[in-house]
């Protein structure tokens, strides 16, 4: 069973891959100013420091993000696409980068879901789940040759028969190498052995309120309060749904019933 991950990130270093590996530090303001370019002039709380493991499974209200310097990071529903090219303006607004990457997977569906532009350009977007292409745009990415390839087939789960119009691999399975191939990780256990561990890279969860919304110095104890009871890597928990309405229970569809890797 694939992990649950939404993650927009924005590249500006040669190699991010080695600035992830270094533990860097996430700074909290910029990484506001960040999430705020999406929500324009709704005001935006930080609430909680948790690790993008847990916030990329979260499925609440919030937003979450990072800031490394030439690397950042944000997640929240809003980027959880079947089609990534749709998104282009919306990424190209947030902030002008060399790169961005989306990653999308939900076990739910078993979709899974990746793109990449370059200088606010679509290079590649790929979704599907194991039976429907929802989008191909691009020329494939030569990490996507494995796959197509066969060499990584479907797994049925027992007394299920292959599918005939299935994909030769499975989607979430690729959506999540084409992380690992630019950032160095993947969120789905087990991890290989020169994996990042997605539970070591610390971003900042932030509340969403009207535009109205005057922060209060209770905002701001409460955020230092976090800070002191939870650590980024050490099992942070994302912060409760606060005047969410509840989720209804999702049931599982065919497709994720009948599919599954790692």
């Amino acid at each position: 069973m694939s992990a649950r991950a939404v993650s927009l990130w924005f590249i500006d270093s040669d190699d991010p891959v080695a600035l992830l590996g270094s533990t860097p530090a996430n700074d909290v303001v910029a990484a506001q100013k960040l999430a705020e370019a999406i929500y324009g002039d709704r005001v935006l709380v930080p609430i909680v420091d948790t690790d993008l493991a847990t916030a990329a499974a979260a499925q609440d209200p919030h937003v979450y993000a990072g800031w490394y310097g030439r690397l950042a990071v944000i997640t929240c529903s809003l980027f959880a696409a079947n089609q990534p090219s749709t998104l282009t303006r919306t990424i190209a607004s947030i902030r002008q980068s060399a790169a961005a990457t989306l990653l999308y997977t939900d076990p739910e569906t078993s979709v899974g879901a990746f793109a990449r532009w370059e200088n606010g350009e679509l290079r590649r977007s790929f979704a599907a789940d194991p039976v429907t292409i929802l989008e191909d745009n691009g020329l494939p990415f030569p990490l996507e040759r494995p796959f197509w390839g066969g060499e990584h087939p479907l797994r049925y789960a027992p007394g299920i028969p292959a599918e005939p119009l299935a994909l030769p691999f499975h989607p979430q399975e690729l959506a999540e190498e084409s992380n690992r191939a630019w950032l160095g990780f993947r969120f789905t256990r087990p991890f290989g052995e020169n994996d990042l561990d997605p539970a070591r890279i610390p971003v900042t969860a932030f509340a969403i309120h009207p535009a109205d919304y005057i922060p209060a110095e209770a905002d701001w104890a409460r955020y230092q309060h976090s800070k002191n009871v939870g650590t980024p890597g050490a099992g942070s928990a994302a912060p409760n749904p606060v005047d969410a309405e509840p989720s209804p229970v999702r049931r599982r569809g065919r497709i994720a019933r009948y599919f599954g890797f790692g």
